[in-house]
């Protein structure tokens, strides 16, 4: 099939989707005119969409022969111009089932991930998944959980906070868990999980942001604790900004205010404990 046939239809409102369709023209793997956004495609080719897949799956359109696949046979599809056996791999059952999945568990949480308000025009936001939802809270509650420890030896224990053990501190996050999936029990499954979600997001965005300052203290052998605490300074503030961002995305901020006064005192009584 010619590349030129080949039109993939991406959520631009979706920092994620717009990346990933950006790099397959990049790579050659679809010219200018073989990626479109939601908002932007004639009523042709929308007519030729599934309305009930394609918020989930992204779609991938042969305009010639009017074919349509989604979501991960979308990509392999596309991959296989350039990788002729990710085709044949990627059919492979255990493979499929694992790539299914795996796509699955980032489309139904991406508006969570990215935190956006969907743009002007067509909403292609993804169903609510209760579960899909929970294993992504899930899973990035370990993933955070298990990274403090690293974290604490290279920058925590060398900060404003070093008094402290790592259980200690450890049981201090818990609670802070503990608090947030009992607001969000008070708010009804939903909007808890949505809220959850959020929070779960501003936990790994922190992780995230500390990896650089890890890697100074840990690899480069340079470890200051001037520098850690000034670091952790600006980043409180950049969290800051994102939870007020991400609250509002989530309808707390409007809607909850209660929800916002108690992370306030929750997180000021966090920081009193560690700083204590």
């Amino acid at each position: 099939m010619k590349a030129s046939a080949k039109i993939i239809i991406y959520d631009d409102g979706c920092p994620l989707c717009v990346a990933y369709t950006s790099a397959f023209v990049a790579a050659g793997i679809l010219n200018e005119q073989g990626r479109k956004n939601f908002s932007n495609i004639d009523a042709a080719t929308f007519d030729l969409i599934d309305k009930a897949k394609c918020n989930n799956e992204i779609p991938l359109i042969d305009t010639e022969t009017k074919q349509v696949w989604y979501g991960i046979d979308a990509l392999l599809e596309l991959l296989d111009s350039k990788i002729p056996f990710i085709k044949f791999v990627g059919n492979i059952k255990p493979v499929k089932w694992l790539l299914q999945k795996t796509y699955k568990f980032i489309s139904y949480n991406r508006k969570v991930i990215v935190g956006n308000a969907p743009k002007n025009g067509y909403d292609c936001s993804p169903d609510f998944n209760t579960k899909y939802r929970v294993a992504f809270l899930v899973v990035f509650l370990i993933c955070n959980t298990l990274l403090l420890a690293p974290l604490y030896d290279s920058i925590f224990s060398n900060s404003f906070i070093g008094s402290h053990s790592f259980a200690e501190l450890q049981a201090a996050h818990l609670l802070l868990v503990a608090a947030n999936v009992t607001l969000a029990i008070c708010i009804g499954l939903k909007k808890g999980l949505e809220y959850l979600g959020q929070v779960n997001m501003l936990a790994l965005t922190v992780v995230l942001l500390l990896l650089p300052l890890q890697f100074l203290n840990s690899y480069a052998f340079f470890s200051d604790k001037g520098i850690n605490n000034f670091y952790l300074g600006l980043l409180s503030l950049v969290i800051i900004g994102e939870y007020i961002r991400r609250m509002k995305y989530a309808l707390v901020l409007q809607k909850q205010h209660w929800i916002v006064a108690i992370n306030i005192i929750s997180v000021i009584a966090f920081i009193i404990y560690l700083t204590n």
